[in-house]
């Protein structure tokens, strides 16, 4: 099988690891060697998730669950003979039988719109896994999960469906299911419906399922949603560092007497504030939406909900924002003295209220940087960003059973990284460290190690 070249990684080696923790070019490899190495890492990493993925915490199970499916989906299109990988897919099959049941311990009206955003997500991708493995029945269980549950939640009770919602109507809020809380609209919680929408979407047609249209019109609602803050560019939604570079925020905010969009807790919120995770979900959903184009026209004419609606326009104007995050992420995501992808300086993000939540935003923006090479919209090459930071990643780990961590850069680089976003974004905070004094062990170590399939996962694609 033929393989893309391996590329010369950015920072001081140049080197990549192999999976005993000697250093290899990787400016010389085309295939064979280099192939065998990254499989055995993929297996190694793996082996480690096995033993500390069965932890309780709802939404991070889900998305580290996530993690895990997309990469060991990775493996399977890349290695589809490897015996061992074949024992991973059946280790999945089983794990997945697990994660139903926990699922369903839990009473929905304790949960939030987000985690209901991170399962149904999950629920597509363990549906594909198990109908390869010809497990029609628990592959159904899922869809039902994704499609009945999940979805349907979102769009019955966290959905905004009033129209005076001021400056943006309509929306997704992160409440919870009960109805104790409101919520606040962020950018998480609103991608997530975004992307379930689309993916749902797409499934369908893929599958000739009935009744799919109510997916389609969500996914296009949410786009419209985030169009239009995107459009009100006093506010800095999607806000420019250069004319043609940007990052999505973690929450639209609008200060003025009336405006439904000043919520500064749940999380607490602090100005400038941007997440990774935001911004691989974003790009998701829109290269989702360039996709489904012609179907959106067609819908959108028939409804009679855009009089002009002009295709070419629609998939422009997504093509331009999709250019402006990847520009962004390359920017100022990426560290200038390693290549690594970072996370953004953001106090917020790092500190001990919800350190422990957004730990797994560079994985998340990893997992979905990986397709980007299915469809060559992003306009800019990451690739030897990926493999700097799967460097950095197996370099830091834990030798005696390849546990990953949640730092894997140097206090020196980080100090220049915080400068460098500092000076790019306007605010940053002095912060190098993720505070998880109160995140449980076996919780930090299957959150971290779904950030290490994440990578792996992308070096995977991306070197297919």
């Amino acid at each position: 099988m033929k393989r893309r070249k391996f590329i010369k990684v950015t920072g001081s080696s140049g080197l990549l690891l192999t999976a005993t923790g000697s250093l290899v070019s990787c400016g010389s490899f085309i295939g064979e060697d280099q192939d065998k190495k990254l499989l055995e890492q993929s297996i190694q990493a793996f082996k480690r998730f096995s033993e500390v993925w069965d932890f309780k915490d709802f939404w991070k199970r889900g998305n580290t669950f996530d993690a895990c499916l997309v990469f060991v989906d990775a493996m399977i299109e890349r290695w589809p003979n490897e015996e061992r990988v074949k024992e991973i897919q059946s280790e999945v099959q089983a794990m997945l039988r697990e994660n139903l049941t926990f699922f369903s311990s839990y009473d929905p009206g304790t949960l939030w719109a987000d985690d209901f955003g991170w399962w149904g997500l999950m629920g597509l991708n363990a549906r594909k896994h198990l109908l390869r493995m010809k497990d029609r029945e628990l592959a159904d269980k899922y869809l039902a999960l994704s499609m009945d549950l999940c979805w349907e939640y979102k769009r019955k009770t966290a959905y905004d469906h009033s129209e005076d919602s001021r400056p943006v109507a309509h929306g997704c809020r992160n409440g919870d299911a009960n109805g104790s809380s409101k919520g606040v609209k962020n950018t998480v919680t609103n991608v997530l419906l975004f992307l379930l929408s689309s993916r749902i979407y797409r499934l369908t047609l893929e599958e000739n399922l009935e009744d799919n249209e109510k997916y389609l019109d969500m996914a296009y609602k949410q786009w419209v949603w985030f169009d239009q803050w995107f459009n009100l560019e006093q506010y800095g939604y999607l806000k420019e560092i250069s004319s043609s570079a940007a990052l999505v925020q973690e929450r639209p905010m609008a200060f003025f007497e009336g405006s439904d969009y000043q919520e500064k807790i749940h999380p607490p919120w602090s100005e400038g504030w941007v997440w990774t995770g935001d911004q691989g979900m974003l790009l998701a959903a829109l290269m989702d939406m360039h996709a489904l184009g012609h179907e959106i026209s067609i819908y959108v004419k028939k409804n009679d909900m855009d009089s002009g609606f002009d295709e070419a326009a629609f998939k422009a104007n997504v093509d331009s924002v999709i250019k402006k995050i990847g520009q962004g992420i390359k920017l100022a995501l990426v560290g200038n003295r390693d290549g690594i992808i970072r996370e953004a300086p953001c106090l917020s993000s790092f500190g001990p209220q919800h350190g422990n939540d957004y730990v797994a935003g560079r994985g998340i923006l990893l997992r979905y940087i990986g397709t980007t090479h299915e469809n060559g919209l992003l306009g800019v090459d990451l690739d030897k960003t990926v493999l700097a930071t799967m460097e950095a990643l197996w370099e830091t780990r834990d030798k005696s059973n390849n546990q990953f961590p949640p730092e894997f850069t140097s206090i020196e680089n980080d100090s220049n990284y915080v400068e460098q976003f500092k000076e790019l974004w306007g605010l940053a905070d002095n912060v190098h460290k993720w505070n998880l004094d109160k995140m449980k062990e076996k919780n930090r170590l299957g959150v971290c190690q779904a950030i290490g399939l994440d990578t792996l996962g992308a070096v995977i694609k991306m070197t297919s």
